[in-house]
């Protein structure tokens, strides 16, 4: 049998990002570092006057117990299952760098899901989408981000259709993008040719990117000599830079919305630089904004076949990923729909 080598759980989780650095997204990585970082707080004992676990080598399934019960409490039970794969994951890699016992992987018990609850729960509310619109439309008027974000909340388009969008695709006489698949240039869509439509705006929304167009906008090309919607000096902005613009203006602080940890933002951690901002707690991936977005017109009466054209998505994946409507909700649509009719 192979002699454990002492190691504290941050040490361990070190390693364990270290290792995963680079074969996994940068926010792949930085959603494990923040669920992992939750049970090296709880070994360490942040809530308690000593820590409950010093040398991972002496990790128990009751440990794991406690800790699901503790982590349990302030989560849900799809965000708690979430974690404690996560948490195993990380426990079979510490049984390869000989800091736990083969066993203990399996010890930890994942909680099943109920039919209907996998689903994902990180949707932004209508209140928050206008709270945050509002903001950049009174101190950030025709901004990138004040035009990522309108875009993303109004038409549901993933980043990689953000990303992809050029200058000689916004139609401003019509109101409307052509979303088009250019692998040979440089940006694709999820669904390839599948994915490529044309989204509508409004008036308002067209009249912001006009301006941003106009004004605001780095006039540049990227390497393929297309004009990027959003540039840089650099030419087109990467996904990644503008996943960390999303993560900045969703941060409930950035946009004088207070902070739920009541931390003041002149001296927190979590502000001041991009990468700062990425790693609060409180703000939202840009993936929450589409699917808040699709919510949000569901509950308004939307078709439904009309909605997952627009985001380009199936009627099976927005039941099961995207609607976050409660059976009474539908069933009182309906009833509004054919006593309408």
């Amino acid at each position: 049998m192979t002699e454990l080598e002492p190691i504290t759980p941050r040490e361990a989780l070190e390693l364990y990002i270290e290792d995963i650095d680079g074969d996994l997204s940068p926010n792949s990585v930085r959603a494990k570092r923040y669920q992992l970082s939750k049970f090296a707080e709880w070994c360490e004992g942040e809530d308690t006057d000593k820590p409950r676990v010093e040398n991972l080598n002496e990790i128990t399934g009751r440990d794991f117990t406690r800790f699901k019960n503790w982590r349990g409490e302030d989560i849900s039970k799809v965000t708690l299952r979430t974690n404690l794969s996560a948490l195993r994951s990380f426990m079979r890699f510490c049984v390869t760098v000989d800091a736990v016992d083969p066993v203990i992987p399996e010890k930890l018990n994942v909680p099943d899901l109920d039919h209907g609850e996998n689903h994902n729960e990180d949707h932004m509310s209508g209140e928050e989408a206008e709270g945050i619109r509002e903001y950049l439309s009174t101190f950030e008027y025709a901004s990138m981000d004040h035009v990522l974000f309108v875009l993303q909340w109004t038409t549901g388009l993933r980043m990689g259709g953000l990303h992809s969008l050029d200058v000689g695709d916004f139609d401003r006489e019509n109101g409307a993008f052509d979303v088009v698949h250019r692998p040979d240039q440089g940006t694709r869509l999820k669904n390839r040719e599948d994915g490529e439509r044309v989204v509508t705006l409004d008036a308002t929304v067209t009249e912001v990117v006009a301006d941003y167009v106009d004004v605001q906008r780095v006039a540049v090309e990227d390497d393929y000599g297309r004009e990027p919607l959003f540039s840089s000096k650099y030419g087109r902005m990467s996904k990644q830079n503008l996943n960390k613009r999303v993560y900045r203006f969703t941060t409930p602080c950035y946009t004088n919305h207070g902070c739920p940890a009541d931390k003041d933002p002149l001296e927190c951690e979590h502000t001041g630089s991009y990468d700062n901002y990425v790693q609060c707690p409180h703000n939202q991936r840009p993936h929450a904004i589409r699917a808040g977005s699709i919510t949000y017109w569901l509950r308004n009466d939307a078709p439904k076949k009309a909605v997952g054209d627009r985001v380009n998505a199936s009627m099976k994946t927005l039941d099961r990923h995207y609607d976050e409507r409660s059976e009474e909700e539908k069933a009182e649509q309906r009833r509004e729909f054919f006593e309408d009719g």
